[in-house]
């Protein structure tokens, strides 16, 4: 296995698909899905996805933060965020969704930027029971769905309750605040295309002008944007995306710098200490050193 291989310890669940794997759905149990070593490294995911806990519970890290996850409980993992199972107990059951990489900015885009921030601030939600009932019945259309091929309608049923899907979780995420029924402005939509861009390119584009090209914008309007939306600069939104997943795989003891640079497709690993410790102020080995 060369570096790069080794390196890739960030798993797609759709790899080696075919187009019409749009999502996959499957019941996950400490039982007959044990944990081997190398799913106890960080992920960075480039897809979307939910667990639901429908008994015992589940420990995972996200983006670097720690939780826990119980029976009645769910987690939401967005693109390009850094996950990481710590562990899970032996009654642990959780039904599992995954979105395919390249239909999520078909079809989280209409739910909103709201629904992305929130989401990625509170990634773990507790369900009510009315909630709960809810999703598992909309999943289970949407597996029956799935299997009906032969419908001429087929592709577009399924991504349209996969919409359906996105709208209750967000309704979930935003109990108890008021619904702001207004379309989103430019600024909204630009910002959200701009994070997804980032989440799928950020290991080998780290340039503020591939963004802006990517988006027909120019640098400078671009970053004017992405800080009235924010409060960051478009190059901190990048920066930070690097720096994140970097830590995470330096914190997996079995990749070494040479090979997170790699993976990260730095030139070099002097290049890659550099960049770390001038937005982290420490070197690799010295951030590794200090979370053991």
């Amino acid at each position: 296995m060369n570096v790069k291989e080794t390196a890739a310890k960030i798993l797609d669940p759709f790899e080696g698909q075919d187009e019409e794997s749009l999502f996959k759905i499957f019941t996950a149990t400490a039982q007959d899905h044990p944990l081997p070593m190398e799913a106890l490294a960080p992920h960075q995911i480039r897809g979307m996805g939910l667990c639901i806990c429908l008994a015992g519970e589940v420990r995972i890290s996200i983006d670097l933060k720690h939780y826990t996850v119980h029976k009645g409980e769910m987690f939401i993992i967005l693109p390009g965020v850094v996950i990481q199972p710590i562990g899970r107990s032996d009654d642990f059951v959780g039904y599992v969704l995954g979105l395919k990489p390249d239909r999520v900015a078909e079809i989280d885009s209409s739910v909103g930027l709201q629904f992305y921030l929130t989401v990625r601030d509170n990634p773990c939600l507790a369900l009510h029971d009315g909630d709960l009932q809810t999703l598992l019945e909309l999943c289970d259309l949407i597996k029956k769905k799935l299997q009906r091929t032969g419908h001429p309608y087929h592709r577009e049923v399924v991504e349209h309750l996969i919409l359906t899907l996105f709208y209750e979780i967000s309704a979930i995420c935003h109990r108890g605040q008021p619904l702001r029924q207004k379309a989103r402005r430019r600024q909204e939509e630009l910002f959200e295309k701009f994070l997804y861009l980032v989440a799928t390119h950020y290991r080998t584009q780290r340039s503020l002008n591939f963004y802006a090209e990517q988006m027909c914008l120019t640098p400078k309007y671009l970053s004017s944007i992405i800080k009235q939306a924010s409060g960051e600069s478009a190059t901190e939104w990048i920066i930070h995306t690097v720096i994140r997943n970097a830590q995470a795989l330096l914190e997996n003891s079995q990749l070494t710098v040479q090979q997170v640079a790699d993976y990260l497709n730095f030139p070099t690993p002097s290049f890659f200490g550099q960049y770390f410790k001038k937005h982290v102020g420490m070197t690799p080995k010295e951030y590794r050193l200090s979370k053991r």
